[in-house]
């Protein structure tokens, strides 16, 4: 079989698994779902040879197998597998209390990571963003974000005076500025749907535009 059949067959194999993904407009059916079985099988066959590959060879490589063996690097080598296991003792009922040190050092080591990224990646970026947003030639553009920012924090503020019956009321200030910042959420939250409509559409039309252009052979 030649590199241009083997590329029909996977252009017409893609247009099929397309159409069978959008025939659940019409409802749930079997080539619905015969789709997402392939697709499903066919994205777990590939995360596990790609991290065969990318992953666990590599780091054997790296550690246990090396020469001349060392004890220090065959204990770091072995540590992941160990957490594993600890974490395949999770779904036993004798050896739960086991799973959870593995569970505990997987959402330790996780947690601190995410932290990390999240300060150094996204928050130190932002603030140096905002502080250079003020300005004199982007003072309108730094306000605005400013009055999103607080109001929106405000408008989740849930601080407020209980009454004499028992109900809790917050200030009218309070009240004006969380509206405000309900305005400032929905408008993002619109902004933010009508561009996935839009990206999607793109993709869309890119796909289907490719998979004519092939099948039509122009």
């Amino acid at each position: 079989m030649t590199p241009e059949t083997l590329e029909q067959v996977g252009v017409i194999a893609g247009a099929v698994l397309t159409l069978a993904i959008f025939s659940y407009a019409l409802g749930d059916n079997f080539l619905y779902r015969l789709a997402i079985h392939i697709f499903i099988g066919a994205a777990a066959g590939f995360v596990l040879l790609a991290t065969l590959e990318s992953v666990l060879i590599p780091w054997l490589s790296a550690t246990v197998l090396i020469t001349p063996f060392e004890l220090p690097r065959l204990v770091i080598g072995l540590l992941p597998f160990l957490f594993g296991l600890l974490l395949v003792y999770k779904g036993t009922a004798r050896l739960s209390r086991l799973g959870d040190f593995g569970v505990m050092i997987v959402l330790g080591v996780g947690t601190a990571l995410a932290l990390l990224g999240a300060v150094n990646g996204t928050l130190l970026p932002l603030i140096g963003d905002a502080a250079r947003a003020f300005r004199p030639e982007n003072a309108l553009n730094g306000l605005i974000g400013l009055i999103g920012t607080l109001s929106v924090l405000v408008f989740f503020t849930y601080v407020g005076l209980r009454r004499l019956s028992g109900e809790v009321t917050q200030f009218l200030p309070v009240r004006f500025v969380g509206l405000i910042g309900q305005g400032f959420i929905a408008i993002t939250l619109g902004a933010t749907y009508g561009l996935l409509i839009l990206s999607a559409l793109t993709v869309l039309s890119g796909v289907l535009s490719d998979r004519l252009f092939i099948l039509i052979g122009r």
